[in-house]
This record gives structure tokens, C-alpha cells and sequence, in this order.
């Protein structure tokens, strides 16, 4: 009778201390996956690759549709920076972020981004952050000089009803040469 109970104390600690069932007992795993595609690395990289590039010449670009679903637009907490931002600013709510770079963006030629390191992340609950390294090849109007850049990219991420969404964005970059472009891009 011993053995049972102790092996049925021990069975319960071991399924509560795993991150799946914590969370489904918080309810937070049915909203925020810890894995797969919905998961915080998997959607930063999606956040890049797909959210910021333009590869076709002349193709619309639109925040709200290519990344409107990564941001939280109902939080009043959100601060999303980027050093490469028009006057460096910092903008407080999806919506400004949406401003300060969709007139940039609808501009460019073509965008490119390649993930070169990461995503590393820490996933909690509420609240998760991954970090990613990347780089960039903006193509702007016929005559105007191609911007190439590695940064690094930290985000913040709240479970909410609609799953991991972004209430902190820091990326840093530094210019790289045309030599490392055409060798990150193979251009």
C-alpha cells in the first residue's frame, strides 16, 4: 500500500512540474503553444521571413496585413524600437509602428532577410522572449544604393486569447559591406 501511494505522489509531481500540463492547468496551452508552429521561435522566424520581406519588385506591402498578426493591437503596455526606425523613434503601440515603417517599406523595391542565428527563447507562461540574428538586403528605387545590415532582434511575447502576440521589439543592427551581402544573399 506504500508503494502505491508514493508511486502515485510521485507520478502527479513529475506531471505537474512538466510545462504541458502547467499550462493546461492555467489554461494558457489551449491559447499558447510551447511547440510547432504557433511557438515562439517558430513565429519570430516567420516574423522576419515572411512579415518584413518584399521579394517581388513593385509588390504592395501592407503592416496590418503582412504582420498584424504578431503585434497585440489592444494592449496599452506595448514599446517596439528599432535603430534603423525614421528619428530613431519608439513607438508605443502597433499602430505607430505600422506608420513608421509602412511608407518606408511600400517604397522599397525588394526586401530580403535571412535568419542567421537563432531563434533562442525563454517561454513561460504569460510572458516569453526569443532573440534571433538576421540580415537584410533593402532594394530601394532604380539609382539608389542598396542597404545591407546583420541585426539582432529580441522580442517579447504575451500569451493572449489569439495566442503569442508582441509587446516588445529591440533590434540593433550595423551595416555590412556589398562583399558580405553578396555572400549572406548569394546575389
Amino acid at each position: 500500500m506504500r508503494i502505491g501511494l508514493f508511486s502515485i505522489i510521485a507520478a502527479a509531481t513529475v506531471a505537474l512540474a512538466s510545462p504541458t500540463v502547467a499550462q493546461a492547468q492555467s489554461g494558457t496551452a489551449a491559447r499558447c503553444s510551447i511547440s510547432g508552429a504557433t511557438s515562439v521561435p517558430e513565429l519570430h522566424k516567420e516574423w522576419i521571413l515572411v512579415g518584413w520581406d518584399k521579394p517581388v519588385a513593385g509588390q504592395s506591402w501592407d503592416f496590418r496585413e503582412k504582420l498584424g498578426k504578431y503585434y497585440d493591437w489592444e494592449a496599452n503596455d506595448v514599446v517596439l524600437y528599432d535603430d534603423m526606425s525614421p528619428d530613431f523613434r519608439i513607438a508605443r503601440s502597433p499602430e505607430e509602428y505600422r506608420a513608421l515603417w509602412e511608407p518606408s517599406f511600400r517604397a522599397l523595391r525588394r526586401a530580403h532577410h535571412l535568419v542567421l542565428n537563432g531563434p533562442e527563447a525563454i517561454v513561460g507562461d504569460e510572458l516569453s522572449t526569443s532573440t534571433l540574428e538576421f540580415a537584410a538586403r533593402l532594394e530601394p528605387v532604380e539609382g539608389q544604393p542598396i542597404i545591407s545590415v546583420r541585426a539582432r532582434s529580441t522580442l517579447v511575447w504575451r500569451c493572449t486569447d489569439d495566442g503569442w502576440k508582441i509587446v516588445r521589439e529591440h533590434n540593433s543592427t550595423r551595416r555590412i559591406t556589398p562583399e558580405e551581402s553578396r555572400q549572406l544573399f548569394r546575389f
